[in-house]
């Protein structure tokens, strides 16, 4: 993919900016350090996703933008010994047209077991469905990223 990449502090959900825009240095050595940084993919303004990575807090998580800037999908990877990533959690969100608020979302919770535990709920009218089954889980593994390569993590279809 070779994806043009940038990086930051954080990106703010709410004003759907980036904060704390920062060097491929600074990036290198808190990714080195294991401590939080933040990739934007594709754009500074206008990320196709953005990668949090908190080796140290034990999680890489990718959000998913669409046009208007809203995380349509999230996927959070549990750190495993280090080097190695497992797919914990997959959200994904239906806006109400040219708005951002939630209309109806799904989530999935993977355990390593293959135990997987799926919510569905709608906001308005507001219904909760929640079910539990075991899944295979063997393609939500991935390896921890060396820097700057990131490939595969920003893919949407898992």
């Amino acid at each position: 993919m070779n994806q043009i990449l940038f990086y930051c502090q954080s990106w703010s959900v709410g004003y759907k900016e980036p904060l704390g825009i920062s060097t491929s240095q600074w990036a290198e050595k808190r990714h080195k350090s294991g401590d939080t940084y933040t990739v934007l993919v594709g754009s500074e303004n206008t990320p196709s996703c953005f990668i949090d990575v908190m080796k140290n807090r034990g999680w890489v998580s990718v959000s998913f933008l669409d046009k208007d800037k809203r995380e349509f999908l999230v996927y959070s990877f549990k750190i495993i010994n280090d080097n190695k990533l497992f797919l914990s959690m997959a959200i994904y969100r239906e806006f109400i047209e040219g708005i951002d608020r939630v209309a109806s979302g799904t989530t999935y919770i993977f355990k390593e077991n293959g135990h997987t535990v799926i919510r569905k709920e709608n906001i308005e009218p507001h219904s909760l469905e929640e079910s539990e089954t075991f899944t295979d889980v063997s393609g939500n593994y991935d390896k921890f990223p060396d820097f700057g390569c990131y490939d595969s993590l920003i893919k949407i279809d898992r």
